[in-house]
């Protein structure tokens, strides 16, 4: 082997050696105090995490984000059961005009 061979194995070594370096720092558990600090931190890991998956979601299917609101609406009281342009048609209301039609004409 050259020169040239040796200074790429040792370089892929070194990469190889920091990964395994960086995998065990990051899976090392954190020194906590107190209970109350372990749950502040649990809370907000998950809180971070939620959030950034309903990020993702609204920008991949842009309707979950009007249904966020809806829901964030309904949570503070605001909801209205007023109909507005963009909301789908709900359930049955087509069949039943067709119903009415039909039972009229006879």
């Amino acid at each position: 082997m050259s020169g040239h061979d040796w200074i790429g194995v040792g370089i892929v070594a070194l990469v190889i050696v920091g990964v395994l370096v960086l995998l065990n720092h990051i899976t090392k558990p954190y020194a906590v105090k107190t209970e109350d600090e372990f749950e502040r931190k649990r809370k907000e890991q998950v809180g971070l995490m939620t959030a950034g998956v309903m990020g993702l979601q609204q920008f991949l299917d842009p309707s979950a984000k009007k249904a966020v609101e809806v829901q964030q609406d309904l949570r503070r009281g605001l909801y209205d059961d007023k109909e507005e342009a963009d909301d789908p048609p709900e359930a049955g209301d087509q069949s039943k005009s067709k119903n009415e039609k039909g039972k009229s004409d006879m």
